[in-house]
């Protein structure tokens, strides 16, 4: 008995430390910040910025705030915490809050700072081309700025998108083509069993993000009175495909 008492006191309480050991390594420590320096600036949230009520990752999260979102910082911990005025003080971890946001490019702004880029995709496109479209349009029927190709016999109509150019319509049959400026809208016209049909189209982005065109009615009175015919105003030759970086870039410096 008095052997079992020495065994138990020795690899008992040993077995006893070992568990508090790995029970106080699997909680975590909370680290709370022991001082704030004082700062009153404008920062903006990144997408899901957690927001604590104490300067302490585990501490549980209050909510998570969308990104551009604006908030007024208050304090800096010295644990990396941004301290933010809610209706009351609450803590930020540092690397969620930006001091600007970076606009986003639009489309025509990608295109001009790539321009000889976006030249050499249309003009690699009209090469392509060449032997059943000798002349072609540009005119943007997206309303983003940047000019769409149209072939000659209105079968199909190509836009630049990261680099190359990209198809947004294709028909085995001819389609006169309209656009809208003024309703942004894009129409075609064709004749089926010698009835005049028009089409109007909408970017449909649910498979590729440049957009591909759709009819989605039939009825074009409402955009028809305010439509221009587009126009074939290029010829598709060596010296036109040669000068498309100026003709692109007069076409978008004059949108």
């Amino acid at each position: 008995m008095k052997h079992a008492w020495k065994l138990f006191l020795k690899y008992g309480m040993l077995s006893i430390l070992l568990v508090s050991c790995v029970i106080c390594m699997l909680k975590p420590t909370k680290v709370y910040a022991l001082s704030v320096t004082p700062v009153n600036v404008k920062m903006y949230t990144t997408s899901g910025t957690p927001v604590f009520a104490t300067p302490d990752v585990y501490s549980g999260v209050i909510v998570y705030l969308e990104r551009f979102v604006n908030v007024t910082v208050t304090g800096i911990t010295d644990n990396g915490f941004y301290q933010v005025d809610l209706n009351g003080n609450y803590y930020i971890p540092g690397p969620y809050l930006v001091g600007q946001i970076e606009p986003v490019k639009t489309e025509k702004q990608k295109a001009l700072e790539n321009l000889d880029k976006f030249a050499q995709a249309y003009r690699t496109q009209l090469e392509f081309m060449k032997d059943y479209s000798t002349s072609f349009g540009l005119l943007d029927v997206t309303g983003d700025g940047i000019p769409e190709l149209f072939d000659l016999s209105g079968k199909e109509i190509y836009t630049y998108h990261d680099g190359r150019a990209v198809m947004m319509y294709y028909s085995e049959y001819p389609v006169d083509f309209y656009y809208s400026k003024k309703d942004n809208v894009l129409l075609g016209k064709y004749t089926w069993n010698k009835k005049e049909i028009w089409e109007v189209y909408f970017k449909d982005v649910s498979l590729y993000s440049w957009g591909q065109f759709k009819c989605f009615s039939t009825d074009a009175s409402a955009y028809r009175k305010n439509a221009t015919a587009v126009a074939r105003s290029y010829v598709n030759d060596d010296s036109t495909r040669a000068d498309m970086y100026n003709i692109l870039k007069k076409f978008m410096d004059n949108k």
